[in-house]
């Protein structure tokens, strides 16, 4: 497989420091916003890299499921690989990437969980095989075979037959990324890529441009 020869030719639109919103999450959310009038199937992915207990940087992708003044909210087990490495540290980097836009932003900043009520509430919204999903599965530990899986799967629904009330699992929930930066990537011709940077000062919110 040769891929040294593979090239694209970035001309979709530019970044200026004149024409970006002075919030990033405002900036943020008008790129998201028309990234989805796209009708792009997973819009909302994002990766989200973690270091586990070893010092070892992990990456995966998870959804992005809301949008708040202070930041980006996701789900998940909180005892899976991503939820350990969490709590071994509160330090995280998103990106995500938007290749039909020829788009890029990268947030980093520190995560923590949101309530249980606010977690419950998203859970119930949930589709019923989604909420049997989270329940069964003891995310990211090992299992014999994906039949032990799916019997797992199948006593949960026996256990909560669709039209009861499923109960979240105690060790299931969000997280929210309060961002301390943003970087925003714009392709250019020639590779010379369009990147903002914002970063916070005693709450106010500034911009530079990086090389590409």
């Amino acid at each position: 497989m040769d891929l040294h020869n593979i090239r694209e030719t970035y001309k979709f639109d530019s970044l200026d420091e004149q024409n970006v919103l002075k919030e990033p999450g405002s900036q943020f959310k008008n790129w998201l916003e028309a990234y989805q009038k796209l009708g792009v199937k997973d819009y909302n992915a994002m990766a989200i890299a973690t270091v586990n207990q070893q010092g070892i940087p992990e990456n995966r992708i998870v959804l992005l499921k809301e949008v708040r003044d202070e930041g980006l909210v996701f789900f998940t087990n909180y005892n899976s690989a991503k939820g350990k490495s969490i709590a071994a540290s509160d330090a995280v980097s998103a990106l995500f990437f938007w290749r039909e836009q020829e788009r890029q932003v990268r947030v980093t900043g520190v995560v923590e969980k949101i309530s249980k009520e606010e977690s419950e509430a998203y859970f119930n919204t949930r589709p019923y095989l989604s909420q049997i999903g989270a329940a069964a599965s003891e995310q990211s530990e090992p299992i014999e075979s994906r039949e032990a899986l799916e019997a797992k799967f199948e006593s949960f629904i026996s256990k909560h037959p669709e039209g009861d009330a499923v109960p979240m699992p105690s060790d299931w929930g969000g997280y929210i990324i309060r961002p301390t930066s943003y970087e925003f990537w714009q392709g250019r011709e020639g590779r010379l890529h369009d990147r903002l940077v914002y970063t916070q000062t005693d709450g106010v919110w500034s911009t530079h441009r990086i090389q590409p």
